[in-house]
């Protein structure tokens, strides 16, 4: 997903929210994602996978935070398990020496996950609460999209051991009905779970500061 796009998007919302909701926006759900079979870049020269699960949420939410902020309101965005068995590649974050399709959707989960840890660190005083959600295996058709012929197999088998979108759909519905926001930053099946010890401060903000970066945006400043 292009960068112009994200923001043309958020254009039209902020309009609606300001016409038709006043200003405020309860619950922001992350959950665009993508799966690629070879190396691939969006018109913006980024790794598809990283700028569609990460960049596009990270984007997204500075543009609506203000509106996030005055609703007291809850970001979720869409992790996975798999964060848990992954680092960084701070070097080369968007796998151009070498790339494992694998490896760069983990660290797409990873960074969903650090985003979420930055959020609440900066803006939980004002009252927006962020979370990491891991839907579990899902029977959706991620694995056939811009994939190859053996990903689309394996996807096809794993699948139908997958649960249907309702089952995590109830997680998602379950943080943003509570009337206090639920404790904790991950979670499964409506239940708080352990994350990844990837999530400290110094990655987090190492991954904030980069994204900003990317994405040609600070936090708190806006250009329309």
């Amino acid at each position: 997903m292009q960068q112009s796009e994200v923001r043309r998007i958020a254009i039209v919302l902020r309009a609606y929210l300001e016409e038709r909701c006043g200003g405020e926006l309860f619950g922001l759900i992350n959950n665009a994602g993508c799966v690629r079979s070879w190396y691939s870049t969006t018109e913006d020269g980024y790794e598809q996978q990283f700028a569609l699960n990460h960049l596009a949420g990270f984007q997204l939410t500075h543009y609506l935070l203000p509106f996030l902020q005055k609703a007291n309101g809850r970001i979720l965005i869409t992790s996975s398990g798999s964060h848990k068995w992954m680092k960084v590649h701070w070097n080369d974050v968007m796998f151009r020496k070498g790339y494992n399709p694998l490896l760069a959707y983990k660290q797409s989960k990873l960074c969903n996950m650090l985003f979420a840890f930055s959020l609440n660190k900066r803006y939980s005083a004002s009252g927006v609460k962020a979370y990491g959600i891991d839907p579990g295996l899902v029977r959706t058709d991620i694995g056939f999209k811009q994939t190859g012929s053996l990903v689309k197999f394996v996807w096809s088998l794993r699948a139908k051991s997958g649960v249907s979108p309702e089952t995590p759909a109830k997680t998602y519905s379950f943080i943003c009905s509570q009337e206090n926001p639920p404790p904790g930053l991950y979670y499964y099946l409506c239940k708080e779970q352990k994350y990844s010890k990837q999530i400290t401060k110094e990655n987090a903000d190492r991954l904030f500061r980069l994204s900003e970066l990317l994405c040609g945006i600070t936090f708190g400043r806006y250009d329309f």
